[in-house]
């Protein structure tokens, strides 16, 4: 199928996901993905590291290097050098991060623990080069002790000679032509005048390019200089011994090494794919059991998804071919292109551009002719390049293949192309092929309207506006819309009439029909996109109504907690002290047996107290006005109906319908922020009002999120949130929200004095 990638751009597709890659072994091995026979292992796994992905995290992705070359290097027999060996300790110290991340999780993602339990870690290894090698890349003195003693002689040695330079120097000055210490060929000279040279003994390394000063080795010098380079042989000795040794130890892992670069390379494709998958909004899609084949929302992966423009594709299994018309330039090849993208993407193992309940058949070849294919070498016309990748494609087309023919039947004669089209198209329908054909010649859009197991399809095109929607409508034929065009443009009305009937009766009936079918049609597919969009918003706030309800549960279960704690200790204390009073009352003592029972009169008031604290509201104790708190999740708001066993609390903009003895009563607080100022906002109950005073700040996100929604539902445009002074915290949390809302509301400010001041924020939609 190499020439269908090729015309489907995959490669390019592939570049965008190697993307994600953290190491060349992935991206180099994802790129060489092609389709395959079972993509199920492949899509299981991605499928797998997507959730792993998004319960525990992102994995540990740094620190990763190329070390393929330098294991082949030593697999020649060469010895590494200090960078090349830091860079695979780093590499084997980064994949052993990946695998105990990986090894912290089970169950669920058993597979991807498989693979990175085939990371060897070879810690000996990466301890050798981590304590010879620094992270300069230079050998450190403590790689060997021979290597500490040759460097401490040498920085000994050095230390010295600077003073014998400092003295010679100092002594020969009146003969230097610079007062510079110099080296060469890895000796300390001095630059001496040419012309005093022979006043000193020692030896000449050369002179300057004028030959004014020759580098002189003083016969001083002469013995340090030996010795210097005596320990600097030694000391490039040792470090090829070390690096030799480490090399050694590269060499006797390298098996093993290889074994877990091919581990981290799966891990990398999968990480690639779960993170292209997660920000695209991608799906791993599983190969259909029947032959059912329907993408849902599905687009082009090479187009920016801001501007990408989702299509719905259907064929179910009596149909085998769709037929896909339409005005030039309206997105039929993007369509066509798309279609088969995700075909072949969800046989190479990758995420696809659509819905997950979309369904895609196990094809075995995916065969496709599109775009102008002329062949130079061979002096073919555009038709007869075409024809000749047709005719290719028939000969290999069976009932495992999808054929994708772009303009069929275009680049000759329109009667001659539309007759050749039909024949080739009742081919496939022989062959059982599945296949999605583009083309503008209306004989083959009447050829599927009356041929069994052949679909119509069209791309949208906006008359008004001149443009094409790129919306693909199922089972409706495309107009050409040539001469309305026309019309919008200005072209004279007589010629528009005569054009008409120069395109006969039958024909401009037929156009007339399916113009009035896909404005009929498109209408319906736009309030069916909007009613999805509508769908997708509620699942969205439905989620985070749970996320949210379980949140304020939990809270009001800790809550729930630390008060029982609360009254138990209470209890606890009010029992010892009941104890010592019983005691009292018991006593010989006149004044004793007085100081106890005062002492179980104060006990007995407080037990009530703790009592009416806690008071559940029951059946016949509620009346409409009370003020309430939902047990278990802690909103508190008003009794506004009750029937039998049942109540209606208000909390703002919500209503709850609860068992009466879910809810408890709570007592009259007098607050500063019951003397609010309503002048402006009145009650709660209004749909222009919330009130959520006594709520808590986690709560406040859910509150004001369900008030803005009211305001928008009833067609309010400014709306009041009263929150109250207090200790400022709630209008805080209701601020902080609002900020971060600015994209679903005008704008939003403090109450004015006759608004309710500081205890009432004022909204607008």
């Amino acid at each position: 199928m190499s020439d269908t990638l090729r015309l489907l751009e995959f490669e390019k597709v592939l570049r965008k996901i190697s993307h994600y890659c953290f190491s060349s072994y992935g991206k180099k091995a994802l790129l060489a993905l092609r389709p395959v026979n079972d993509p199920i292992r492949q899509l299981t796994l991605g499928s797998e590291f997507l959730e792993l992905l998004k319960s525990v995290g992102e994995p540990p992705t740094d620190g990763f290097f190329d070390i393929g070359p330098y294991l082949d290097s030593v697999g020649s027999g060469h010895i590494l050098g200090a960078e090349e060996l830091s860079r695979i300790s780093r590499t084997l110290g980064a994949s052993c991060e990946l695998k105990e991340f990986f090894g912290r999780f089970g169950g669920n993602f058993e597979s991807i623990v498989e693979i990175a339990g085939r990371i060897s870690c070879e810690r000996g290894l990466i301890k050798s080069v981590e304590r010879c090698i620094d992270e300069d890349n230079n050998i450190k003195d403590s790689a060997s002790p021979e290597l500490r003693e040759v460097r401490v002689d040498l920085r000994r040695i050095q230390r010295g000679i600077k003073t014998k330079l400092d003295q010679i120097l100092t002594s020969y000055q009146d003969d230097l032509t610079d007062s510079l210490m110099l080296s060469r060929e890895g000796r300390y000279v001095i630059p001496l005048s040419s012309s005093k040279k022979k006043l000193h003994k020692g030896i000449v390394h050369g002179s300057s390019a004028s030959g004014a000063t020759v580098y002189f080795e003083p016969e001083e010098l002469v013995e340090l200089n030996d010795r210097i380079r005596i320990l600097e042989s030694r000391e490039k000795e040792e470090i090829m011994r070390i690096l030799r040794d480490l090399t050694s130890q590269v060499f006797q892992a390298s098996e093993r090494i290889s074994d877990s670069l091919k581990a981290v390379e799966e891990l990398d494709i999968l990480y690639a794919c779960a993170r292209y998958a997660r920000e695209h909004e991608a799906n791993f899609v599983f190969p259909s059991p029947g032959d059912e084949f329907g993408l849902a929302n599905a687009r082009h992966p090479l187009i920016d998804k801001d501007r990408v423009v989702p299509i719905d594709f259907f064929l179910d299994e009596d149909s085998s071919t769709v037929v896909i018309t339409g005005p030039n330039t309206g997105g039929k090849t993007v369509s066509l292109k798309t279609i088969g993208l995700c075909a072949v993407m969800m046989l190479s193992g990758f995420p696809v551009l659509c819905e997950k309940e979309s369904s895609i058949p196990l094809f075995r070849k995916v065969l496709a002719d599109i775009g102008d294919e002329q062949s130079i070498e061979q002096s073919l016309s555009t038709f007869s390049s075409h024809m000749t990748r047709i005719i290719s494609i028939l000969e290999e087309a069976d009932e495992s293949s999808l054929l994708l023919l772009d303009e069929l039947g275009a680049g000759t004669d329109p009667t001659e192309g539309a007759g050749l089209s039909m024949a080739i198209i009742e081919t496939i329908l022989s062959r059982k092929s599945r296949a999605v054909i583009t083309t503008h010649l209306t004989p083959i859009k009447v050829f599927a309207l009356e041929t069994e197991g052949v679909e119509n399809a069209s791309v949208e095109f906006d008359v008004e506006t001149l443009r094409p929607t790129y919306r693909l409508i199922m089972g409706i034929p495309g107009t050409s819309n040539a001469i309305e065009v026309s019309r919008k443009l200005g072209l004279n009305s007589e010629i528009i009439e005569k054009a008409r009937k120069y395109l006969g009766k039958e024909v401009g009936d037929l156009e007339e029909v399916l113009g009035k079918l896909h404005k009929e049609r498109s209408s319906v597919e736009e309030t069916r996109r909007r009613l999805k969009h509508t769908e997708h918003g509620l699942k969205e706030r439905s989620d985070e109504f749970e996320r949210r309800f379980g949140l304020m549960k939990e809270k009001r279960l800790h809550e729930l907690s630390e008060e029982v704690d609360r009254t138990e200790k209470k209890l606890e204390k009010i029992l010892r002290e009941t104890e010592k009073a019983i005691a009292l009352s018991r006593s010989d003592r006149e004044s004793d047996r007085v100081k106890g029972v005062k002492s179980l009169e104060s006990l007995r008031k407080e037990l009530e107290q703790v009592h009416s604290d806690r008071q559940v509201v029951r059946r016949g104790d509620i009346q409409r006005g009370d003020r309430v708190r939902v047990i278990e999740t802690g909103v508190e708001g008003e009794i506004t109906s009750v029937q039998d066993d049942r109540v209606e609390v208000t909390a703002g903009s919500i209503k709850l319908k609860l068992p009466a003895d879910s809810v408890e009563k709570l007592q009259h607080r007098e607050t500063e922020d019951q003397h609010i100022s309503t002048s402006g906002p009145q009650a709660s109950g209004s749909p222009d009002t919330v009130d959520i005073r006594g709520s808590t700040t986690e709560e406040v996100p859910f509150l004001v999120d369900e008030f803005i929604l009211a305001l928008k539902s009833s067609g309010h445009k400014i709306g009041y949130i009263i929150h109250g002074k207090g200790t400022g915290k709630l209008a805080d949390a209701v601020w902080d929200y609002l900020r971060k809302s600015k994209s679903r509301i005008r704008s939003f400010r403090i109450g004015t004095p006759t608004e309710g001041g500081h205890g009432v924020t004022l909204i607008e939609v």
